[in-house]
């Protein structure tokens, strides 16, 4: 069957649910918000522990739930004096092994980059 433009393919929508089912329902939001304060405290745990690998994902969840996914915490007035990070990549070649010792900051970074 193909999709046709301006027909829905649910046209009666979500199913309403019995009392069975919003009993159940609501039951589940009830445990997981008697769950939440626990839950919160376990991830603030985790995201102060040095040694925990998920760390870094207690400390992000924190933050989204907090702030929002897409939050950003650098106003437009700070941002003003801020220079731009320049990372060149370069490739690995057998005969640099030679030149180890060679300092890289020789060139002038600014010599490659336009405005």
């Amino acid at each position: 069957m193909a999709f046709q433009k301006g027909v829905s393919g649910n046209p009666k929508g979500r199913p309403k649910m019995n009392d069975d089912e919003k009993e159940q329902r609501e039951e589940f939001k009830n445990l997981l918000r008697s769950a939440t304060v626990p839950a919160l405290r376990s991830i603030v745990e985790i995201a102060n522990s040095k040694c925990s690998k998920d760390r870094f994902n207690a400390c992000k969840y924190i933050l989204d739930k907090a702030y929002g996914n897409n939050a950003v915490f650098l106003s437009s007035e700070s941002m003003e004096n801020i220079e731009p990070v320049i990372i060149r990549v370069m490739p690995y070649h057998k005969e640099d092994e030679d030149n180890k010792d060679e300092d890289w900051g020789e060139e002038d970074p600014d010599e490659d980059w336009e405005e």
